[in-house]
């Protein structure tokens, strides 16, 4: 049985409470939600809608503290597959053909030398491969419509993975430059990285940012 508009606006109303940040989640509980309010009705219960919401949320999700459990573990089963994915494709691009474009990068960084240009033009690498994947996930994330303080779980997640490259190297310039000079542990200090070093950090995000890559083109298209 179909609910009227005026239910359905009031359902919708309803589960605002519930908090759920992401579209996604939202609205798969909330046509499952739908659904079996519309089999209540088909099946005699014409109570108003508040009763037969609150029975359904009852004995379909265990009520509000039962929402929030599946919501909790929809992100959670949602983040691991990300990482499980991600780590798939970094594992994958570890063959021979990277072994032996790593090796090179190694014996270069080993003849490169110390001195101030080739740490800008190191470092200008690795932040532009750290900022390569953020530049793909948002010209690329497809047009999720969300409601108004909602986000797309997919986008979402899959733009904080991009950004992790750029966590990392600001980490590296702010944090262990910050310890080294407190505590006076020269070596941790990006500045005094020798070459080899540089070179070995921007075969990692090399390979990192092609595996974020390679990971936000398949949620991007499942969500499309």
């Amino acid at each position: 049985m179909t609910l009227t508009t005026k239910e359905s606006e009031w359902i919708n109303k309803r589960m605002d409470w519930y908090g759920i940040k992401f579209q996604e989640i939202y609205d798969e509980i909330a046509d499952h939600m739908i659904t079996a309010i519309e089999k209540e009705r088909s099946a005699g219960d014409h109570r108003t809608i508040d009763l037969v919401f609150d029975t359904v949320a009852d004995r379909e999700f265990g009520g509000y503290l039962g929402v929030d459990k599946i919501v909790k573990v929809y992100e959670h089963t949602y983040r691991h597959k990300i990482r499980k994915e991600l780590l798939a494709n970094f594992k994958a691009r570890l063959n021979l053909q990277t072994m032996f474009c790593v090796s090179l990068l190694v014996v270069i960084g080993l003849y490169l030398p110390h001195s101030k240009p080739t740490k800008i033009v190191v470092w200008v690498g690795l932040a532009l491969t750290a900022l390569i994947p953020v530049i793909f996930a948002s010209r690329n994330a497809p047009q999720i419509k969300t409601d108004e303080g909602k986000q797309s779980i997919v986008k979402s997640y899959m733009k904080t993975r991009a950004g992790a490259l750029l966590v990392l190297l600001s980490m590296l310039l702010n944090v262990f430059n910050f310890v080294g000079e407190q505590w006076r542990i020269e070596f941790i200090r990006p500045r005094n990285y020798p070459p080899v070093v540089c070179m070995v950090l921007l075969s990692f995000f090399i390979i990192y940012g092609l595996s974020t890559i390679q990971v936000c083109k398949q949620e991007f298209k499942k969500a499309g």
